[in-house]
């Protein structure tokens, strides 16, 4: 790992601050104003220039990406070093104000054990520390991202964590690090069964980052093309590239895609080459207005479709499932949804090891209510409980099975 020199460290600060004057579109969720962007870059200066390493230069620029307050507005630097080369392998979810484990690969944890404290600090604790670098406002979507903050923020080896169990009892376990692997995203693959042989089939994609994961599912399709019902599983996706073609397939009705908003034409005209735009009613912003597209009767699938969607559902896979409940085509099961999706800006620095990217594109649902930040909410809302994790129940997907069984 090489370190950054002051020059190297100036210069991908005063990028990030050109880029957001340029094109961040999110202005009404920031911590600051436009106007006040130039007192923060002084202050990220000087931060930035006092930085000792690497990884505390990291911390400079989640702090300065912190008061954009935007999921798509961040910093990533693959090279900075973890204390002791590792994250420590904990999965969290909040429930109901409590921190639970929500997946364990170590043996030491349990799905449902609810977090006392890490390291001697409770949950809350942490993120009243964290929050003075992160500024994050809402936590429940980015528990996924918890356990590596703390990585970064304890320095110690090994981390005591205090959990209370089902029955009510308290016992320690102690975490060792373990060194990230920045492509295990793109593990696992789109996956299918018969729920209901002939009738109910089930398809599960875990992610949209790679174009595997849609040709999969559009193979599927095809396969369970004469099915009553399909469930799609989007639960923990996180996004990729929007699957386009996987949503014209399942479509049997006109669709339309968000209502977008960005700082400069050039952003949508990404996107939509060859849209008409319209402006705000004070010319300040160039705005896309969807048409409806079409649908192919003749080679879509004709069935009723579910989709399960959970706080983790994010991106790419909001773009999946929002023209769904837009025009009703299908029933959406499960949480809210992450709240954030658009078409970043991006700059890589230090051969490719850090990116940069700044929010340039924000939607908002195709009537112009709000998205961001807010998510879609599904017809039908099921929360994963406490319950449901120690007793490993899909409380989701039962209610899939039952509305298809009531239809």
């Amino acid at each position: 790992m090489q370190e950054l020199t002051l020059k190297e460290r100036l210069l991908i600060l005063s990028e990030a601050i050109r880029m957001t004057e340029k094109a961040f579109a999110h202005w009404e969720s920031a911590a600051i104003t436009p106007d006040e962007l130039g007192e923060a870059a002084k202050e990220f200066f000087d931060k930035a220039a006092a930085a000792e390493n690497r990884a505390d230069f990291q911390k400079v620029m989640w702090g300065y990406f912190g008061q954009l307050r935007n999921a798509h507005s961040n910093y990533i630097d693959r090279a900075a070093p973890f204390p002791h080369g590792g994250a420590f392998p904990l999965s969290l979810l909040e429930s109901d104000g409590s921190w639970l484990v929500k997946e364990d690969d170590t043996g030491l944890t349990h799905p449902g054990d609810m977090v006392v404290s890490i390291a001697g600090k409770s949950i809350n604790d942490w993120l009243n520390e964290l929050n003075q670098w992160l500024r994050i406002t809402d936590w429940r979507m980015m528990a996924g991202r918890l356990p590596v903050y703390i990585s970064h923020f304890y320095m110690k080896e090994q981390a005591d964590i205090e959990l209370l169990n089902e029955q009510g009892h308290t016992r320690t376990v102690t975490l060792s690090r373990r060194p990230i692997d920045y492509i295990s995203h793109n593990n696992g693959d789109t996956s299918g069964k018969w729920l209901q042989q002939d009738k109910t089939a089930y398809i599960h994609i875990p992610s949209f980052n790679h174009s595997r994961f849609e040709e999969k599912a559009l193979e599927l399709i095809g396969e369970y093309q004469h099915a009553s019902s399909i469930i799609i599983d989007v639960r923990g996706n996180g996004g990729g590239s929007t699957p386009g073609r996987l949503i014209h397939k399942l479509m049997n009705r006109p669709y339309r895609w968000w209502k977008e908003m960005a700082r400069h034409p050039e952003f949508l005209y990404r996107r939509h080459p060859n849209a008409e735009l319209s402006f705000t009613t004070d010319y300040r912003f160039p705005v896309f207005d969807p048409d409806y597209t079409q649908p192919s009767v003749e080679t879509s699938y004709q069935g009723n479709v579910i989709i399960l969607v959970d706080r983790f559902t994010g991106s790419a896979a909001e773009d999946f499932t929002m023209p769904f409940i837009d025009n009703g085509r299908a029933i959406i099961i499960g949480e809210r949804t992450y709240g954030s999706t658009g078409q970043p800006l991006v700059q890589h620095f230090d051969d490719g090891n850090i990116v940069v990217l700044v929010g340039a594109i924000r939607s908002y649902f195709p009537n112009g209510d709000p998205f961001e930040n807010i998510g879609i909410v599904p017809d039908i809302e099921v929360p994963v409980r406490r319950e449901d994790l120690y007793q490993r129940r899909d409380r989701a997907l039962e209610k899939a099975l039952e509305v298809i069984k009531n239809a």
